[in-house]
């Protein structure tokens, strides 16, 4: 029993020492601590839905409904989890401790739901999916609200927080880097016949594999790395940030107030929300790839030649934030942005439909729209962090009092409803092609032995039904996107007075504080 505490609660004496000022090392160690949770957050989103889907073949309509609950738990889970880290207070601060005693819960979790559960029939498949689900959810409901809290606690200086949600965001993204060799772990596990899964082949090209193998054995290794890097931040971060005023009686009720209180902190929900769809190219890209490109074979390489350039674009994005935040205003660069990557969306749904992609010329077209796409897709992700931040500093200069935990509540909220809404949306749309079932007959006949396979030729209305998901929809998710930034106010120079006035206010409030003493 004092291994397992002594593992769940692992911690080092670095937790406790003081580490100064803010620096670029804390920042980087932040980001590898995000990269840990990304690495786990960007597996379940991308490939749970393939798992749930495609390899223990729970029903669509299931999904769907599931999908459905699972948002309306986090709409109260996250709020209430944001009161409770702003009522914490410990020594280590009232982010930190979370990040102490998180993340290896999470890693299980995360295991648990890729268990191999192909043969339950549907009713226990379904109820396990639920509890493995709802279950990750508040785990990592508990975890990502205090570590995204630590972005406007660790230093006041509006530059500085820039820099570390953009080097945060890059380094946590490059978890999607990893997750291109997701399919070749699994091609490797899944092909080990260590005798847990007897009969046929489920792939073409293999004599023996097991999809539900190597998908378990492939997240347990992820899962272990993840949750590892995830405890970092707890041991070399610091909360330096207090607030003018000190409120600790915030109710559940108080902290629906406070968000419907703040214009620019509901704007800025909406702009994550609305432009949720653009998600849809790398979830429903999964498909595409595997069927559409690949015919149900290796699709690795087809990840990496049109994943690739999506990727760079955003990094590049992302790297360049802070430069085009300062030079033309974050707010404007990210309006006019919405609105241009419409083009690259729909350039990419007509070269897909009426040149097909079975040329090399349709391919480098759609590399470079993917490129374009990418590049429109980097500054939402830095931007939609900060502008919370700066919804935050605008509240306590209203009031006097800073509720970071219940602000960053909605960005956890809003990042797990963008995925729902993805999700939501791909099971609908399965669910009307009946793709399930029409998948599982196909493994089934390449089980069987069908040696062969012209997935675009035998199954158009999927094909269609995955070219419109990663095109077309995403490309009204932009234009929606920009509609809650006209009229937005709170720009750099706003800003800028804001942390003036708070710096003096919070001088002015430690002095007090001294001479009480």
């Amino acid at each position: 029993m004092n291994q397992l505490k002594k593992l769940l609660t692992w911690s080092f004496p670095a937790a406790e020492r003081d580490i100064g000022d803010f620096s670029k090392k804390e920042r980087n160690i932040f980001s590898l601590g995000m990269f840990g949770q990304n690495l786990i957050y960007t597996m379940i989103n991308t490939y749970l839905s393939v798992f749930y889907s495609t390899v223990i073949f729970v029903p669509a309509a299931a999904l769907l409904t599931i999908t459905v609950i699972s948002r309306i738990w986090d709409a109260f889970n996250d709020l209430l989890m944001g009161t409770v880290v702003d009522k914490t207070h410990s020594r280590w601060g009232k982010c930190r401790p979370y990040l102490k005693y998180v993340p290896i819960p999470v890693a299980i979790f995360t295991v648990l739901m890729f268990i191999p559960i192909k043969s339950l029939s549907d009713i226990p498949k379904i109820c396990f999916v639920i509890f493995t689900w709802l279950g990750w959810e508040f785990l990592y409901t508990l975890g990502d609200i205090p570590l995204w809290g630590m972005t406007s606690l660790m230093t006041p200086d509006a530059e500085k927080r820039t820099n570390l949600v953009s080097c945060a965001r890059i380094i946590g993204g490059l978890s999607a880097v990893i997750t291109v060799t997701f399919e070749p772990m699994v091609n490797v596990f899944a092909s080990m016949d260590i005798g847990w899964f007897q009969g046929a082949s489920e792939k073409i090209g293999y004599e023996y594999y097991s999809y539900q193998q190597g998908y378990f054995f492939t997240v347990l290794l992820v899962a272990v790395v993840g949750g590892v890097l995830m405890k970092l931040p707890f041991i070399y971060t610091r909360e330096r940030v207090k607030p003018v005023v000190e409120k600790n009686n915030i109710s559940f009720a108080d902290s629906l107030k406070l968000m419907f209180k703040n214009g620019y902190y509901i704007r800025t929900m909406l702009v994550n929300i609305l432009g949720s769809t653009r998600g849809l190219l790398m979830s429903a890209g999964i498909y595409f790839c595997m069927w559409v490109l690949a015919d149900g074979g290796n699709y690795t390489l087809w990840l990496i030649l049109l994943g690739g350039p999506f990727l760079a674009g955003t990094y590049i994005a992302m790297a360049s934030s802070n430069f085009c935040g300062k030079k033309f205003g974050k707010i404007r660069t990210l309006k006019y942005v919405s609105y241009f990557c419409v083009i690259p969306y729909c350039s990419i749904f007509l070269i897909a439909h009426f040149l097909g992609t079975d040329s090399i010329f349709s391919l480098v077209l759609i590399a470079v729209c993917l490129f374009i796409a990418g590049f429109s897709n980097g500054f939402p992700s830095v931007y939609g962090t900060t502008m919370i931040e700066d919804s935050i500093d605008y509240m306590e200069w209203k009031t006097g009092a800073r509720y970071d935990g219940v602000y960053l509540s909605g960005l956890n909220f809003s990042s797990k409803l963008t995925n729902a809404i993805t999700l939501g949306i791909t099971y609908a749309v399965f669910w009307i092609v009946n793709y399930s079932e029409r998948i599982e007959n196909l493994q089934n006949a390449i089980s069987a032995g069908k040696d062969a396979l012209n997935f675009t030729a035998e199954y158009p209305d999927i094909t269609l039904a995955l070219t419109i998901l990663i095109s077309l929809v995403p490309a009204v998710g932009c234009i929606l996107q920009a509609l809650p930034l006209h009229g937005y106010k709170l720009d750099e120079k706003m800003h800028a007075k804001i942390m003036a006035d708070l710096k003096v206010r919070r001088a002015k409030g430690e002095k007090e504080e001294n001479t009480e003493e």
